[in-house]
């Protein structure tokens, strides 16, 4: 039996940490950061062994609404891709591209590796994204409005 080495910096590579701890944004529609952010993500469906989608955009809630709406007739839509696993954000549009070309010319094998290295369970990650990010976009509205009064 051959075993091979993956080298497991490529899931973290040098500059992802710093670039997701700087991110204010809360990936929602109209929110007021002025700088764009990258959304990278992966949808798959319930069956253990079933299709993978890798997709892009600029707000994460207003794409996952397309696709669970079956706004746009694409591969996840046809595939009932409904499950979001995976995803990142980016600040640098270059940077962004970059790891997205990577990630795209990746086998599936290491992409089920990233999806498991943060979500080993598979889960659902949208109930969770939306509640922590209307719940922070919520508080900003909050206080703004205090500021303003």
């Amino acid at each position: 039996m051959y075993f091979t080495y993956i080298d497991l910096s490529i899931f973290n590579p040098i500059g992802v940490e710093e670039e997701l701890s700087m991110n204010k944004d809360n990936g929602l529609p109209n929110s007021n950061s002025k700088q764009e952010k990258y959304w990278l993500y992966i949808l798959s469906n319930s069956k253990p062994n079933g299709p993978l989608y890798l997709g892009d955009t600029l707000c994460l809630y207003t794409r996952m609404n397309e696709h669970h709406a079956g706004v746009r007739r694409d591969y996840a839509h046809y595939h009932r891709l409904d499950r979001l696993v995976y995803f990142e954000v980016w600040n640098d549009y270059d940077k962004f591209v970059a790891r997205l070309r990577r990630v795209r010319n990746w086998p599936r094998d290491m992409r089920l590796l990233l999806i498991e290295s943060l979500n080993p369970e598979w889960v659902d990650l949208l109930p969770q994204f939306v509640a922590e990010h209307t719940g922070k976009n919520n508080d900003q509205n909050i206080k703004q409005q205090e500021k303003a009064a």
